[in-house]
């Protein structure tokens, strides 16, 4: 098996959204946080990302269409958008769910880079 595996969700993914959990996450111009253990509560589709820090954490929701690959050797999950990006996604609000049309648009939006976000 190799180092270098793709996203979790993909049909050629042996990684499964269990296995991310406390993974940290990287973006194009550094480490963004981490994965959030209630990942596992909007699985299989997202992972929650804590941005980290105490008093500047944030979590936001991440869709797994958007993990470039993941490290297993390093625990770590890549993705093509800067720090910035990520932590500009909209918060992740537990009382809002995953398939909630509007909350979801907002969040495919932010990283599809359309208006809106």
């Amino acid at each position: 098996m190799t180092d270098r595996v793709p996203a979790p969700g993909s049909p050629n993914s042996p990684v499964s959204v269990a296995r991310l959990l406390d993974c940290a996450v990287e973006g194009s111009d550094g480490p963004i946080g981490k994965v959030d253990p209630v990942s596992e509560e909007v699985a299989p589709d997202h992972i929650v990302v804590d941005t980290g820090g105490t008093l500047l954490s944030k979590k936001v929701l991440l869709p797994l269409w958007v993990v470039s690959h993941v490290d297993e050797a390093t625990r770590t999950v890549h993705v093509p958008h800067t720090k910035d990006h990520v932590r500009d996604a909209p918060r992740f609000d537990r009382d809002l769910r995953v398939t909630d049309p509007s909350y979801r648009a907002r969040i495919d939006a932010h990283y599809t880079g359309q208006p809106g976000s």
